[in-house]
C-alpha cells in the first residue's frame, strides 16, 4: 500500500483577505508606525495566526507574524492621502485588496468601525469555538504532587468583551466609546484564549476579543504591568472588579501601549 503523499510545504503565505485587511485599516488608524513590537501588532498577529490555524491549507512559520504586519502597515500608509508625504519615502504602495478597502472605508469611518466588529467576532467565534461536546474533566486522582514553576517570558493581554451591555455590565449606563475589557498575564496567549472560549457555552453572543499584547521578559515586570492598568481603572472609576472594567476604549488603548513599563 502506498502512503499518501505529503502536503508540499507552500511556497509562499496566502494573499490577505478583505476581512485580514480591514483589520489592517483599522490599526493604521489607530497607529499608523507601529512596529514589530506595539502591543496592538502583536494582538492582530495573534488573531490572525490563530484564525489561520483552522483552515486546511498549509502556511508557512512567518504567517501574519508581527514583522510581516509592521512592514504592510507600512506600505498600506501609502495610500493614505493625509499622510506626510516623506513618513514612508520609498515603501511601495499596498497592494489590490488594501487598495479596494482603503477606497471603501477611506471616508466612511463610522462603517469600517462596524465591519472591524464583525470581523473580530466572526475570527474569534471560528479560532476559539468551545467544543460542542460535554465535558466533565478529569478523574479524581490522589497522592502527593511535586510542581516546579520556571520563570520565563510573559504577557499582559488586553481583551475587549463583544457582547449585549445589559449583560456584562448591568446596571451601568451606557457611554459612547466605552467598552467592557478584560485585563490578564499569560505565558501563552492561544491557550489562554481556549481556556476563555471554554467558560462560554457554544452560541453564546458573549466574545473575547484581543486588541492588545505586551511582552515582558519574565513575570515580574509583567505582574508589575498589569497590577498598574488595574490600578489605572479603580482610580477612574473604570472597575467592574476583578480584572474586567467598563472603559473608554481609545484613552484605556493609549495608555495600554505606552512604551513605558507603567502608564
Amino acid at each position: 500500500m502506498v502512503e499518501a503523499k505529503a502536503q508540499a510545504e507552500p511556497k509562499r503565505n496566502p494573499d490577505w483577505s478583505r476581512d485580514e485587511t480591514i483589520l489592517l485599516m483599522d490599526l493604521y488608524l489607530h497607529a499608523p508606525q507601529a512596529g514589530k513590537t506595539h502591543p496592538e501588532v502583536m494582538a492582530l498577529s495573534a488573531l490572525l495566526r490563530a484564525a489561520g490555524h483552522h483552515n486546511s491549507h498549509p502556511h508557512l512559520a512567518s504567517f501574519r507574524n508581527p514583522a510581516g504586519i509592521a512592514m504592510r502597515l507600512r506600505n498600506f500608509g501609502r495610500l493614505d492621502p493625509r499622510a506626510p508625504p516623506e513618513r514612508d519615502k520609498g515603501l511601495r504602495p499596498g497592494g489590490a485588496m488594501d487598495a479596494a478597502v482603503w477606497r471603501e472605508f477611506g471616508n466612511d469611518l463610522e462603517a469600517l468601525t462596524r465591519e472591524v466588529a464583525r470581523v473580530r467576532r466572526s475570527i474569534t467565534y471560528e479560532s476559539w469555538q468551545p467544543t460542542v461536546r460535554s465535558s466533565r474533566g478529569p478523574a479524581p486522582s490522589f497522592g502527593s504532587r511535586t510542581m516546579t514553576t520556571v520563570d520565563g517570558k510573559a504577557a499582559v493581554y488586553l481583551l475587549l468583551i463583544g457582547g449585549p451591555n445589559d449583560v456584562l455590565a448591568p446596571g451601568i449606563p451606557e457611554r459612547d466609546g466605552f467598552a467592557v475589557v478584560k485585563l490578564g498575564r499569560t505565558a501563552d496567549l492561544p491557550r489562554r484564549m481556549g481556556e476563555l472560549a471554554s467558560g462560554l457555552p457554544p452560541g453564546s453572543a458573549i466574545r473575547y476579543l484581543p486588541i492588545g499584547l505586551r511582552m515582558f521578559a519574565s513575570a515580574e515586570p509583567a505582574h508589575v504591568f498589569e497590577r498598574s492598568m488595574l490600578d489605572l481603572c479603580d482610580s477612574r472609576g473604570w472597575s467592574l472588579g476583578g480584572e474586567f472594567a467598563y472603559a473608554p476604549l481609545g484613552e484605556l488603548r493609549g495608555m495600554f501601549n505606552r512604551p513605558s513599563s507603567r502608564p
